[in-house]
């Protein structure tokens, strides 16, 4: 009996690591991409988070500066305020829609009245606040979005 490996074993051997590092390295690719796109998804929740709670910042410090339209918040003078415009981050364009509300004509005995799309009568002590981020994920636009309601009352 010989001893020794024939060159038919170690084409074998070689053909089977060849298959396990083109797998492997298949794989690594995914984890990195799929660590990247992770990290990017947890920034777009963060600056999400972020926005309403500058935009409820801003409601509890001054709502009387509250009005319809797009904004970004930014620290001015060492407190939040609500920006025109949009503003990008990084990877990361963020905003805060601010509408007017409607709330019913007639509230059936009800203390406040309860809001309504359309129909109703503009509450001018009540805002629509819709927090949105936006990025890019695979070549696809996400976007996440958080609302809340905006009162005089608190």
């Amino acid at each position: 009996m010989k001893k020794g490996f024939t060159l038919v074993e170690v084409l074998v051997a070689m053909a089977l690591m060849m298959t396990l590092t083109v797998g492997l390295i298949g794989l690594t690719q995914l984890s990195v991409r799929a660590g990247a796109v992770s990290r990017i998804r947890v920034k777009a929740m963060a600056r999400l988070n972020e926005t309403m709670e500058a935009t409820l910042a801003v409601r509890a410090s001054n709502f009387g500066s509250l009005n319809e339209g797009v904004y970004h918040p930014e620290i001015v003078e060492g407190k939040w305020a609500l920006v025109n415009g949009t503003e990008i981050l990084g990877e990361v364009e963020r905003w805060v829609e601010i509408n007017k509300v409607q709330r019913e004509l007639a509230c059936g005995g009800e203390r406040v009245c309860s809001i309504v799309e359309s129909g109703g009568v503009v509450d001018p002590v009540t805002f629509k606040a819709i927090a949105v981020v936006v990025w890019q994920e695979q070549r696809e636009d996400q976007r996440e979005e958080l609302e809340s309601i905006l009162t005089f009352w608190r």
